[in-house]
């Protein structure tokens, strides 16, 4: 936390110096990320390349982990729900960054958050969990289709990720907070390896409507799993 707020404050300052700047929040976020994940004791391991232009990177969702995992590999955006912006620390961040926040119970909560979706990721890169939770399934749950009825609407590129750990103890899918997850789970134990799969982009024109664009996203984002595992092996790891 201590950490957090250093680099929090640290583009406050240049905020008052410089003016507000979301490109150079991520810039920051992505450094915090790098950090955070060596306190966590999770090594990294790339598998594909990071999208050349803009898109949203749709993924499926283990853990509170997952965010500056990507964050860290990605250095993009996200969206999240609208109560992130209440946290203390991280609702200032995530203000800072540009989360596109959503209401998922309101229906003018879920338009303003595709209107916002619409233009921020004309700037920088969006990661989406469309589980909407964390889930400990092996393979993800139904992706919501109102997203991709957006994305299909709008031509946007999407690039499935797929994270998988070497060990369930990341998950964060008991009813237990995120201390009592880090102290129980996270340092409970060997270093965690997180090893993160970027797909080939996927276009929404190529598909005929929504829930088929849907479906093939959800495919893909299965596929790693389905061919190297749930779990990562940790024996034949690599970190970057």
């Amino acid at each position: 936390m201590a950490s957090a707020v250093c680099h929090l404050s640290a583009y406050q300052l240049s905020e008052r110096l410089w003016g507000p700047s979301p490109a150079r929040a991520l810039r920051i976020l992505r450094h915090w990320s790098r950090k955070a994940c060596a306190w966590l004791r999770v090594d990294i391991r790339v598998h594909g390349q990071p999208a050349l232009g803009y898109c949203v990177y749709v993924s499926n969702h283990r853990s509170y982990l997952d965010i500056p995992v990507l964050a860290s590999v990605l250095g993009p955006s996200f969206m999240s729900r609208a109560d992130l912006a209440t946290w203390p620390v991280v609702g200032a961040a995530a203000r800072a960054v540009g989360v596109v926040l959503v209401d998922r119970d309101s229906l003018n909560g879920r338009v303003r958050a595709a209107r916002y979706l619409s233009r921020r990721v004309k700037t920088a890169n969006v990661v989406v969990f469309p589980e909407g939770t964390t889930r400990g399934e092996r393979l993800p749950g139904p992706f919501h289709s109102g997203l991709f009825r957006l994305l299909h609407r709008l031509g946007t590129t999407v690039v499935p990720v797929t994270i998988r750990y070497s060990d369930r103890r990341a998950y964060w899918v008991d009813d237990i907070t995120m201390s009592q997850h880090l102290r129980s789970q996270v340092f409970n134990g060997h270093r965690l390896k997180g090893e993160v799969h970027i797909g080939q982009p996927l276009v929404p024109s190529e598909h005929s409507d929504a829930e088929n664009f849907a479906r093939a996203v959800h495919q893909t984002v299965c596929g790693p799993i389905e061919e190297f595992g749930e779990v990562v092996d940790s024996s034949r790891f690599r970190a970057r």
